[in-house]
């Protein structure tokens, strides 16, 4: 759900468990979020994109919905 996370993760040269490790959260957690079964926190959220060095918005939000406002 989430290729963004999944893609950047990869570009990064992290594994899921790199990402877990210096989150301090599980592995699974993480697997989670990236699949879009589970969502972070905001802080979560902002650590995660720090990370990856990318913008939360385009890592968490799927452009999809980006047109259905007006």
């Amino acid at each position: 759900m989430r290729e963004a996370l999944n893609t950047a993760r990869k570009v990064k040269g992290f594994t899921v468990k790199d990402i877990a490790t210096k989150l301090g959260i599980s592995e699974s957690f993480y697997y989670k979020i990236e699949k879009g079964l589970r969502n972070p926190t905001i802080s979560l959220a902002k650590k995660i994109s720090e990370l990856l060095e990318k913008d939360i918005e385009e890592l968490f939000f799927d452009e999809k919905l980006d047109g259905s406002s007006s």
